[in-house]
């Protein structure tokens, strides 16, 4: 598998506090199956990206080599959660945060007030400048937990989506698990990330986690939004979404 949305390189954010908890969690994943992890730490503010490129390099050489040490077999590649506001609109050069130095990026926005008006101002600032947003755990908002309208409209205009694990299991609430049924079913949402930021707050467990993903979704969309379709990003290959059915907000579980 590849986890492409992780917080488990230490000493960037809220994740991973350690270098010996990055390893721990290094260790986890690779016990889940998984073979690659992009590092996504958050970008709070584009105007921070030199300080954290220099930073991300230091500590993914320190953690290469502790995993090197230890015999850990699970590739790191680069990447970051940006956060998104006004100030994307004054942001310089974001290529050494896309996702592997592809033309995906991550990114992420407020948890509360934003509107689909808004959402799509970002979202074609992105697109203009030649890089395809991938919206990381759009489930979990409130505004689109209310008006599941915003994702069809951010998915007409080709934005992609990235589920967390933890929500299809239920463990952000059953308003965010709900919605991300419906996005998997659909065909709306495109990928499958753990989120992970520690060993004891929502680990990188993915294959424990699929135990638990509803039944109603066959294995093989999973299996597509954890392996195939995030290696077609992390290789900066073109992606189709393929088709998808809008939408609408009512009790799927």
């Amino acid at each position: 598998m590849i986890d492409m949305h992780c917080h488990i390189l230490h000493g960037m954010d809220d994740g991973s506090g350690s270098l010996e908890e990055s390893v721990g969690l290094c260790r986890l994943a690779a016990a889940n199956s998984i073979q690659t992890a992009v590092l996504t730490p958050h970008l709070p503010n584009p105007s921070q990206i030199e300080e954290f490129l220099h930073r991300r390099e230091r500590r993914m050489d320190e953690l290469k080599r502790a995993l090197d040490e230890q015999n850990i077999e699970l590739e790191l590649l680069p990447g970051a959660e940006v956060f998104v506001d006004d100030d994307i609109f004054f942001a310089p050069n974001l290529d050494g945060v896309t996702l592997n130095g592809s033309r995906y990026i991550l990114i992420e926005f407020t948890f509360r007030g934003l509107n689909t008006m808004r959402l799509v101002k970002y979202a074609n600032e992105f697109f203009a400048r030649g890089y395809v947003p991938i919206i990381a755990h759009p489930e979990r908002y409130l505004y689109t937990q209310e008006n599941y309208d915003i994702i069809n409209h951010l998915a007409d205009l080709g934005v992609l989506f990235q589920l967390n694990g933890t929500s299809l299991v239920g463990s952000n609430g059953m308003e965010a698990k709900e919605l991300g049924f419906a996005m998997a079913n659909s065909g709306m949402a495109s990928f499958i990330g753990s989120d992970a930021h520690s060993l004891r707050r929502r680990p990188n467990d993915l294959l424990a986690m699929m135990d638990h993903f509803p039944r109603a979704i066959p294995f093989d969309v999973y299996d597509r939004m954890l392996n195939a379709n995030p290696g077609r990003i992390i290789n900066d290959e073109d992606f189709d979404r393929g088709p998808f059915v809008p939408i609408h907000r009512k009790r799927f579980l």
